[in-house]
């Protein structure tokens, strides 16, 4: 499995490197004694900062933009960091990667939707139409001369509609360049003169007569006002006649929360298939400890071990439809404390009661 790098997604590209990470720090020196209170606190806080109005408001526009504009950037859009990257539920890492490999690997598609902005959008500011419920070209200035933007306003929380009246909050701003063999988009969020997001998008493919590979970088950062993250998120997809392997590669770090971060590997074999297999290597390491959760899974369920500042702390048992099983090293229960932060950090990957479920849909 190769090594975690600052170079490219989020998830991945300059965004997250440029924009975000920095050094590895001083891994030699020693850790924090573990405070599973504060650990549970920094994990809030990755799933925070990608709450603001701000975000919510470019969710709502998102699938308008993609069908907008079409090739790289709808694919950038549908890279966008969520809080799959930190929630439990129906979400994870996992579930995240999964989205990407259907989004860039249905079989009905070619190998990368590499087409730029088409020419005549270029420095187009779109606007919402309340008589067509739809946004539209407007005659407004300030986009980008090789993008486009589109304003955004205050959404329902539930319709995910904007309100009417409009009240506009911000907008965002879409970027895209391609080659051959590749395609990037920068996707830039910014109300009240804010920038809440921050981020580009890279594929690269190759295609031979038995493999396909396509690497999906993100990288960059999000914040509310209050927590940043930032990511460097790459996803590898592996076609080829017996089947498709997915490699995740995975940093965030929260710099507002003392260097808080989360560092996730994992190679998932026969993804879509009926008998995948997953390994995983997880560490979230920050001011309140280290804990690394290490092991492998199958569709019927899977073992994890935990270490925390390095020593066993704990095992973790999963069988798909049930919670996840969390015992102490010493074969006891865990204190509330503790496994609601254990439970915190292995909901990054799991995807809450349904273990397997993005790996089990077929690609569509």
């Amino acid at each position: 499995m190769r090594v975690l790098h600052s170079a490219n997604h989020l998830v991945a590209a300059a965004a997250l490197a440029a924009l975000a990470l920095g050094c590895r720090g001083d891994t030699t020196a020693p850790d924090a004694p573990f405070d599973p209170a504060g650990t549970s606190s920094d994990m809030s806080a990755i799933g925070a900062s990608l709450e603001s109005p701000a975000m919510l408001s470019f969710t709502a526009a998102s699938s308008e933009i993609a069908a907008t504009t079409g090739g790289a950037a709808a694919m950038a859009l549908r890279a966008a960091p969520t809080l799959a990257l930190a929630t439990g539920g129906k979400f994870g890492a996992t579930a995240y990667a999964a989205t990407l490999a259907r989004s860039y690997a249905a079989p009905d598609r070619p190998l990368l939707a590499v087409s730029g902005i088409p020419s005549e959008l270029l420095g187009i500011t779109f606007v919402y139409d309340t008589a067509e419920d739809h946004y539209a070209p407007s005659n407004l200035t300030g986009a980008p001369s090789n993008g486009v933007r589109f304003l955004l306003y205050a959404v329902n929380p539930a319709s995910g509609l904007p309100i009417e009246p409009l009240v506009e909050v911000g907008y965002v701003d879409v970027i895209t360049t391609e080659t051959s063999t590749s395609g990037s988009a920068n996707v830039v969020v910014v109300s009240g003169g804010v920038t809440y997001l921050d981020y580009t998008a890279q594929y690269t493919g190759q295609a031979t007569s038995t493999t396909t590979t396509i690497n999906v970088g993100v990288s960059g950062y999000v914040t509310n006002g209050d927590d940043r993250v930032n990511f460097d998120l790459d996803t590898r997809l592996t076609s080829t006649s017996s089947g498709i392997d997915l490699g995740l590669d995975y940093v965030l770090t929260v710099p507002t929360r003392g260097g808080f971060r989360i560092e996730l590997e994992s190679t998932i074999t026969g993804a879509f298939s009926g008998s995948p297999s997953t390994t995983l290597d997880l560490t979230a390491r920050g001011p309140h400890g280290t804990v690394n959760i290490r092991g492998t899974a199958t569709n019927e369920g899977g073992s994890f071990e935990v270490r925390v500042n390095g020593d066993l702390f704990a095992t973790i048992e999963v069988t798909t439809g049930a919670d996840p099983v969390f015992t102490g090293a010493d074969g006891q229960p865990l204190a509330d404390a503790e496994l609601e932060a254990l439970r915190d950090v292995f909901h990054l990957f799991e995807g809450g009661l349904d273990f397997f479920e993005g790996m089990l849909d077929p690609l569509s």
